[in-house]
């Protein structure tokens, strides 16, 4: 019984192969090239599609980069033009608002201690 198995397997693929030749093999000069041509000019014509689309996809995301550094770089210069009068005025509104009592000169000198203590450690660093 494990001989049948064995050779109802190796049978099969004996026979699926031969069908394919048996029916290649009748015309060889005629049809086999005339097969093979068809196959190369249809895989050409597959290959020259791929290649227009890669290279219109890349000229796309070329453009599509150019794009985005440009919108970048506005939205970059906005960020900055935009967080140093938020920091003036958030600084002063929120110490007005906030803290009504405390004096100018109170504010001034915290203001002043900050840059300070921040200046020593910059110097030590290097």
């Amino acid at each position: 019984s494990s001989t049948t198995p064995g050779s109802r397997a190796t049978s099969r693929p004996r026979q699926r192969p031969l069908a394919g030749l048996q029916y290649q093999v009748p015309h060889p000069t005629q049809l086999g090239l005339s097969e093979a041509q068809k196959r190369v000019l249809d895989l050409e014509k597959s290959l020259q599609f791929l290649q227009q689309q890669h290279s219109e996809t890349l000229v796309k995301l070329h453009e599509e980069i150019e794009h985005l550094k440009r919108e970048n770089k506005d939205l970059h210069y906005k960020l900055i033009m935009n967080q140093k009068p938020q920091k003036k005025g958030s600084m002063s509104t929120s110490s007005f608002q906030s803290n009504k009592s405390i004096s100018n000169s109170t504010v001034s000198a915290a203001a002043s201690q900050v840059p300070s203590g921040r200046e020593p450690k910059a110097k030590s660093c290097p």
